[in-house]
């Protein structure tokens, strides 16, 4: 009797990019500490042994500015990545639209108020009471894209490194990597929403590919800033 051969393993490594300038004028844009974050993991990625078979990144600035930094220390290294590709399924979902629905629809929530002075907590609190509710569904038709709409982009930027022979290094955002999480751990919309996977700012995350599915190994390890002097270099936002 003939065996059918199962499809070969391989790994995906996701970072989450480096601090953007969160509370600014343009978001997407990388903050100082960012740059900093992003050079620590630009040396370490290079200096670990792992060869890529393929490299992917989103099309937005931060994700530019995460990966740049990263090809930096490979051509310091005396290394070559593989030729980039740029997917914007990877891309995090667009905060504004939501924050500003959220914003319109509850305008009694008193951290509004505070959020708008430039409390960070407030901030923070406000976007998590917003993507609950896009969550829910309580935004659609007044949003670009809905929560269900996001999954399928993200599961579509999987599908797309199907054929991909090898480990695949991807810089994303939290959002699509909650989004694989999901699909690894089997989680329904509302068990992810009860997970805590706050992801730190270029924190990496592996997973194995077994052809269309996503097994995972790791969440968001910060192996670069491991020192006891980069503990200031931890952050979320």
């Amino acid at each position: 009797m003939t065996r059918t051969a199962e499809p070969r393993a391989h790994r995906a490594r996701l970072i989450r990019h480096a601090q953007a300038s969160w509370g600014s004028a343009d978001y997407d844009c990388q903050s100082p500490l960012g740059e900093i974050q992003a050079r620590h993991l630009g040396r370490w990625l290079a200096a670990d042994a792992t060869p890529y078979a393929l490299v992917v990144r989103g099309d937005l600035r931060r994700h530019a500015q995460t990966f740049d930094a990263i090809d930096s220390a490979f051509s310091a290294a005396g290394r070559r990545l593989p030729e980039l590709r740029i997917d914007p399924g990877w891309n995090e979902f667009d905060h504004v639209p939501i924050l500003a629905e959220y914003a319109r629809t509850h305008r009694d929530d008193p951290n509004l108020a505070r959020a708008r002075d430039g409390d960070t907590p407030a901030q923070r609190a406000v976007l998590a009471a917003a993507v609950h509710a896009w969550h829910e569904g309580r935004f659609d038709g007044n949003v670009p894209e809905t929560w269900a709409q996001f999954g399928r982009r993200v599961a579509d930027a999987r599908a797309r490194l199907d054929a991909a022979e090898g480990s695949v290094l991807i810089v994303t955002s939290g959002g699509a990597m909650w989004r694989c999480a999901q699909a690894a751990l089997d989680l329904d919309d509302a068990g992810l929403m009860r997970r805590d996977l706050a992801l730190r700012n270029t924190g990496i995350s592996e997973f194995e590919r077994n052809g269309g599915r996503w097994n995972m190994l790791s969440w968001n390890e910060l192996p670069h800033l491991a020192a006891d002097e980069h503990a200031s270099l931890h952050t979320h936002y």
